[in-house]
């Protein structure tokens, strides 16, 4: 490591102090912002609900007036008997306004929800209301109480008692109890404005805050995040520049290290073709002393005498056919990979290979107790028949040997892109995992069920290698206990009796 890069390093750790303390910053700046700004809503909330109460105490201080005055009048039209509508008529309404000033009048001394009315006051409208002799709160008892002896006076024809309560009404209409209420209208005014105004200047004082706040922010945390963040952004550049170095060195590392597998790879396929190449040429000298034992094996069991030495020789031919079979599929596979097999493509009915195939597997099948069943077809294909019948054979001879009960099907399926020939049995079912695998050269998953003597794992591989030779896909669906589904698809291009 070098010393640009320590520096880089050692850079790392001072960032994360820092940052921690820009950001406690910024949280203590927003926490602040977010209290002004529920401050200034709560401000305007009260503001709003100041000007509506100033409002109601000035209406209902000011219809107070107006009712006074109404009143006044009424009472004077019962009291001279001068009622323009009928007597009853100028009852009601004076009875009705005589109970709307008690309301308002109550309302404002005492307090009312339902008016949005205050019960504390402020010590100028209390002396207002109950200071001096008498205070407004008498002069309003008793003008009230005058109305309402207007109204029983009138009612019961007394003239007398009637006079002398429009009198006091008159006294009181016409003077103090005027004058009182214009002062109680202009004393709530001047409070609803007052209040107003603080609360103005509260708002004013929140929003000065605010800025201020916002303008702290700016300079002690948005101006060090950015020189913070250029600084960071060097620093970035910086290990950029020195991981460009190191990545064009391991480029010419990584370069030369390829070059080198590439090489051995190549000898590895030259030799593996060398390989198969032997195999492929000396396929006949190799067999050729198995077919030798196979005939002396044959001699012998003819002068054989005794039921040990027969069952000795049988036993010696199944060991030199399962010999015969694994040398076999080996030269196959070789003779595959090495590319010495090219397929000869002909017109041929499917069925009668079909017939064939399953007559040669029944006779197995029947010693295990199974059941094989072909599903028939007229199909006409146009491929290599005896590589598909080599195919179908492997597949065949697998469902065979991984089948205990039940039984197998060879079946063919129309599709619309092609056809489907399918070995399906009921065996032992491969697990999803291993699915895979199966495929792979010598790989035999059977979980030790089997005897290994019947082959090494190269049925499969080499059907997957003809399939593909013949331009051919070839699939697999499994259940674990259930059974297996072999696929092999044959494209539309394929089908004879499709042209």
């Amino acid at each position: 490591m070098n010393g640009a890069q320590k520096d880089e390093k050692a850079d790392l750790p001072k960032s994360r102090p820092v940052a921690g303390w820009m950001t406690r910053r910024y949280l203590l700046a927003l926490s602040l912002i977010a209290l002004l700004a529920l401050s200034g809503y709560l401000t305007f909330d009260k503001l709003a609900a100041q000007h509506d109460r100033t409002l109601g105490l000035v209406n209902i201080s000011g219809r107070q007036r107006m009712l006074s005055q109404r009143t006044a009048l009424y009472a004077e039209r019962l009291v001279r008997d001068d009622c323009p509508e009928p007597v009853d008529v100028c009852h009601r309404i004076l009875g009705e306004a005589t109970d709307l000033l008690e309301d308002s009048h109550r309302a404002l001394t005492r307090g009312s929800a339902e008016m949005g009315l205050p019960v504390a006051k402020s010590p100028e409208i209390r002396a207002l209301y109950f200071d001096g002799a008498p205070s407004l709160d008498q002069r309003m008892t008793d003008y009230l109480a005058a109305l309402r002896q207007i109204l029983t006076a009138t009612r019961a024809g007394d003239d007398t008692l009637a006079l002398d309560a429009y009198r006091r009404v008159v006294r009181e209409s016409s003077g103090p109890l005027l004058d009182d209420l214009d002062r109680l209208v202009a004393r709530h005014q001047s409070e609803g404005e007052a209040a107003l105004e603080h609360l103005d200047r509260a708002e004013s004082a929140i929003l000065a805050l605010t800025l201020l706040t916002l303008l702290l922010e700016i300079v002690l945390i948005f101006r060090p995040m950015v020189t913070q963040i250029h600084r960071q952004f060097a620093a970035l550049d910086h290990m950029t520049a020195a991981l460009r170095r190191s990545r064009d060195g391991l480029e010419d590392i990584v370069e030369q290290r390829t070059a080198d597998i590439d090489r051995a790879r190549a000898e590895a396929v030259k030799a593996s073709h060398s390989k198969s190449r032997f195999l492929a040429a000396a396929g006949h000298d190799l067999m050729q002393p198995l077919e030798g034992a196979m005939m002396y094996a044959g001699a012998l069991g003819r002068q054989a005498e005794t039921d040990r030495a027969r069952q000795a020789v049988a036993e010696l031919k199944n060991a030199h056919q399962a010999m015969s079979r694994l040398i076999r599929s080996i030269l196959e596979i070789s003779k595959l990979d090495c590319g010495a097999v090219e397929p000869l493509p002909r017109v041929f009915a499917l069925g009668p290979l079909l017939d064939q195939l399953v007559g040669e597997v029944q006779p197995q099948a029947q010693a295990k107790g199974l059941r094989v069943r072909r599903v028939w077809t007229s199909a006409r294909l146009e491929t290599d028949p005896l590589l598909l019948e080599r195919i179908l054979r492997n597949l065949l001879a697998n469902a065979l040997r991984h089948t205990h009960k039940g039984g197998i099907v060879l079946g063919v399926r129309r599709r619309a892109d092609g056809l489907d020939i399918a070995v399906a049995d009921s065996g032992i079912g491969i697990a999803a995992q291993n699915l895979g695998r199966i495929f792979e050269a010598f790989i035999q998953i059977d979980g030790g069920q089997l005897d290994r003597s019947e082959g090494l794992g190269l049925g499969l591989a080499i059907v997957d290698r003809l399939s593909r030779l013949l331009g051919l896909d070839v699939s697999v669906r499994s259940r674990l206990g259930k059974g297996t589904v072999f696929s092999l698809h044959i494209p539309s291009g394929a089908l004879a009796d499709d042209r």
